[in-house]
């Protein structure tokens, strides 16, 4: 098993011949010989476990539907009027205990908007961004992964404002995106009443033969 450094300001090269270095770029295996001296990328350590990359909600609570409908609702008066995207963010209120939304000072276009976040107030914190995408599907789109690439957080699309609106959530960190469920972040998202006697009226079986 070999040492393993950090290339910082203040770092000085090791007495070591073979070591690994984690430089800003990533990992390196640095070996000195009497016949050379090597630099090497590496993907990880052999004798260290395997570990894949992840992100685990820990939201103090989900996101009240009604807050997500009243964005809804705001984002299709602007493509009504506008024909244009808009964004809303998300954050906590410590104090409160609850979710507030805020809209920033936006130009808006039928394909980007453009916005400044802006300090975050005493006793809050932002949680992430959600923004429209016209009548387009929900989804994120190149520019957004630009926009949203050192923005850590939970960032929201909104498409289909001119028929039933769709969502598509991720979580972003460090530059990585992880898809996560609207269940899993929205409170009543899963929630959809129908009369409970629909239900006995359906019974599972195997798909006959030529049907469905």
């Amino acid at each position: 098993m070999f040492p393993l450094h950090l290339k910082d300001d203040g770092f000085q090269e090791p007495a070591e011949p073979i070591y690994y270095l984690l430089a800003r770029n990533g990992l390196f295996a640095v070996k000195e010989t009497a016949f050379f001296r090597s630099v090497t990328r590496v993907e990880g350590l052999s004798w260290l476990e395997e570990q894949e990359e992840g992100v685990q909600l820990k939201l103090p609570a989900r996101v009240p539907l009604l807050l997500i409908r009243q964005v809804v609702a705001f984002f299709q008066e602007i493509y009504r009027r506008h024909q244009a995207e808009a964004v809303v963010l998300l954050y906590y209120n410590t104090g409160a205990q609850r979710y507030e939304l805020a809209v920033p000072e936006q130009e808006a276009s039928p394909l980007r908007c453009w916005y400044q976040i802006g300090p975050t107030p005493p006793g809050w914190q932002r949680v992430g961004t959600i923004h429209s995408h016209g009548k387009l599907p929900a989804f994120h789109s190149g520019a957004d992964v630009e926009d949203e690439a050192h923005d850590d957080g939970i960032h929201v699309t909104v498409g289909n404002l001119d028929f039933v609106p769709s969502l598509s959530c991720d979580v972003v960190v460090d530059g990585r995106r992880f898809d996560i469920a609207p269940m899993d972040l929205i409170d009543g998202a899963e929630t959809v009443d129908w009369p409970q006697e629909w239900l006995g009226r359906v019974s599972a079986t195997g798909y006959p033969a030529g049907g469905q």
